[in-house]
């Protein structure tokens, strides 16, 4: 294989990658409650960790770090508590939502 193949090849692999999408209904556990910076505020956030397999399509990566809104969590969320959300991986964005206590 010639080096401009290779390249085009891996170039092909990283695009497909990132075209990738799917929306699942998630189990996850709440391990952070934190504050983020949001340049000229702050939020109050949860960092969720996923419990179980990923959906079909999901990276490690897709769902790495992944949080949300504090006042989107219901309040009876405490550190370690499973919550159950629906995870959207679109446009190489993972967002989180709908989430209640599992």
């Amino acid at each position: 294989m010639t080096r401009k193949t290779l390249l085009a090849s891996l170039a092909l692999v990283a695009l497909s990658g990132c075209a990738s999408s799917w929306q699942s209904e998630m189990t996850f556990k709440v391990t952070e409650f934190y504050v983020h910076d949001a340049g000229g505020g702050t939020e109050r956030r949860v960092r969720l960790e996923p419990v179980g397999d990923l959906p079909q399509d999901a990276e490690q990566d897709d769902l790495k770090g992944a949080s949300i809104l504090e006042t989107d969590m219901p309040a009876t969320v405490g550190m370690n508590d499973g919550v159950r959300c629906t995870a959207r991986r679109e446009s190489g964005e993972t967002r989180i939502s709908g989430c209640k206590k599992a």
